[in-house]
């Protein structure tokens, strides 16, 4: 049965989805500040107020708690990233806001960074391929605007070439931003960079 006259089920439902997302919040804090081999489940249960069976029964070990943070760190960046790039006027503007939405993005998930490139855990396994293909979509969706930019001479390989350049870069810059002490804003990071590559982009065009 899916409904009761006093609602029971559908509010058993939501405090589940609630206290995920607060597992998820914990997890992702505690990830990012300790690494993988450095996060206990006591920990994490202690945080949120429940019992570590608990956090076994939602996601099944260690592990799938951190694909969990992964897949929703994944989601979340690649949204923002998306939006922001459809939103935009034109294809120049498509990439400088792209840029700055995963900058900002970092910015506002200062612990986000550390739980994708965690080298404790994404050496291997599922948690490595669930990164790697965090930086596919990236990938892919930088391809994109190249491909609406470069001129018609340019082939496929050449456009992999270029994206994986670019994915290449923003995450030193991620990496670089994180460990500054006064990094420079996601605006002028993203202007920065983007005056760079569309300069390269002109190039090919008149090339």
């Amino acid at each position: 049965m899916t409904t009761t006259t006093d609602g029971g089920p559908v509010k058993r439902r939501r405090d589940r989805a609630a206290r995920e997302r607060e597992i998820l919040d914990a997890a992702e804090r505690i990830f990012g500040d300790r690494g993988y081999q450095g996060t206990s489940m006591d920990e994490i249960a202690a945080d949120v107020g429940v019992s570590k069976p608990l956090i076994y029964q939602y996601y099944g070990s260690k592990d799938g708690l951190f694909l969990a943070c992964l897949s929703r760190l994944r989601a979340q960046l690649l949204d923002a990233v998306s939006e922001a790039v459809l939103a935009a006027a034109d294809a120049e503007q498509a990439m400088y806001a792209g840029f700055v939405a995963w900058f900002q993005f970092l910015d506002d998930h200062p612990r986000a960074w550390s739980v994708i490139v965690d080298e404790g855990m994404l050496s291997a396994g599922p948690a490595a391929q669930a990164a790697d293909e965090v930086r596919a979509d990236f990938v892919e969706l930088i391809a994109t605007m190249v491909r609406l930019n470069a001129p018609a001479t340019i082939d496929e390989q050449e456009i992999q070439v270029i994206a994986q350049t670019i994915s290449g870069a923003t995450e030193r810059l991620a990496i670089w931003r994180t460990r500054s002490d006064t990094p420079p804003s996601a605006e002028k990071t993203a202007r920065t960079l983007q005056d760079l590559l569309w300069q390269g982009l002109h190039t090919l065009r008149e090339g």
